[in-house]
């Protein structure tokens, strides 16, 4: 969470230069370039900036989601590629268009995704069915990757942030626990 008011999720490389990646998100966080974006657009363009500076840069991928205004932002930002783009505008650049984003190892939750005929309704759904369904998508991966041939590469506790137009909160966070 950037200024209780915007999120950044991240997938690919864990790990850079023997540290996980989440030590240089916590790094951008408390950089100028962070203090000083006002909007997700902007936020996003310097967390890519900032992830190119490194030396590799990661093979990693980012979800920054806010409030400009009145609109939800949800941008992605590709370090390998050099892009921010934001995603849940419409092509004809009015509008939001509601639905799903995912990144990493998505095959499990495209798989379930994959008739779209099943799924919600995502522009009327609810604050709680969204949250419960995102959790559901997560949480089936994991379930999954633990019965399929291969490494699993999501697991551990699901962190929950809801962002909404006057601030972000997490509802559910995992806790540090020394042993």
């Amino acid at each position: 969470m950037v200024h209780q008011r915007f999120g950044i999720a991240t997938f690919g490389d864990a790990i850079v230069n023997n540290m996980p990646l989440a030590h240089y998100v916590e790094e951008f966080q408390a950089t100028q370039a962070a203090q000083t974006a006002t909007s997700t657009l902007g936020l996003a363009s310097s967390l890519l900036a900032y992830m190119k500076a490194l030396v590799p840069a990661p093979n990693a991928g980012f979800i920054v989601v806010g409030y400009d205004g009145p609109d939800p932002w949800v941008v992605g930002v590709d370090v390998s590629n050099n892009q921010v783009n934001r995603i849940n505008g419409h092509a004809s650049g009015t509008g939001v268009n509601y639905g799903i984003v995912r990144g990493g190892d998505s095959s499990v939750v495209n798989r379930l995704l994959s008739q779209p005929q099943f799924n919600p309704p995502f522009n009327v759904m609810n604050l709680q069915d969204a949250v419960d369904f995102s959790r559901h998508l997560i949480r089936s991966t994991i379930d999954q990757m633990r019965f399929e041939p291969r490494f699993a590469s999501v697991g551990g506790p699901i962190d929950t942030l809801v962002v909404s137009p006057s601030k972000a909160e997490f509802l559910t966070r995992k806790k540090l626990h020394s042993s």
